[in-house]
């Protein structure tokens, strides 16, 4: 791979990458202290850390699956520091309401919720600039989640990743999509933009 080639974007989505995988093989000790854990809501960082954490290979593996389909259909609108911005605030918003609106969930692990919010945006930002297809993506994440909270969480998805699925998180990274989908398009409505639209 020729490094000098990637964009600061690319440069940035291949690290976040291998940020994902080595957090994936930490020891155990220093995992338990990263993730999200209602009991501590005063250590702040895991309510960010909990996000990037899996709780086993296929775990990882389905997230950055869905996190390269999601960049291939969307990747046009970010750069690095909005991909980023939206990372944090995705993930920091949707544990806040974890914590306020689902007490049950005590330990959270893993991207989905913040996937969830990513494609929302992409979603919201395709339908400002007049793409159709748009529309189907955000009618499809909510019928998703509208069926996943019908229907209560798949049993056979539990039993592949070893964990509960939290149906709870994908809601919230709709909401926070939406929240954060909107302030992104008021801004790109509001700035000057180059060939493509990009924040």
């Amino acid at each position: 791979m020729n490094f000098r080639a990637l964009s600061s974007f690319q440069f940035g989505l291949l690290a976040f990458v291998l940020l994902l995988v080595a957090l994936h093989f930490l020891p155990e000790q220093l995992r338990s202290v990263l993730e999200y854990h209602r009991a501590q809501p005063e250590q702040i960082w895991r309510a960010l850390t909990g996000h990037l954490l899996h709780s086993n290979h296929w775990h990882l593996a389905m997230n950055l699956a869905a996190l390269v389909l999601t960049l291939m259909l969307h990747q046009l609108y970010y750069s690095l520091k909005s991909f980023a911005l939206l990372l944090v605030c995705g993930c920091l918003g949707i544990s806040i309401l974890l914590y306020l609106l689902s007490p049950d969930i005590q330990i959270y692990v893993g991207l989905s919720g913040w996937l969830h919010c990513f494609i929302t945006v992409g979603a919201l930002l395709d339908i400002n600039h007049k793409i159709q297809s748009g529309w189907l993506i955000l009618f499809g994440v909510f019928a998703k989640v509208a069926y996943e909270h019908y229907q209560g969480p798949d049993a056979e998805l539990a039993a592949l990743i070893e964990a509960n699925v939290a149906i709870d998180a994908h809601l919230y990274g709709v909401v926070c999509g939406l929240l954060l989908g909107l302030l992104f398009v008021r801004l790109i409505n509001t700035m000057p933009l180059k060939n493509q639209p990009q924040l």
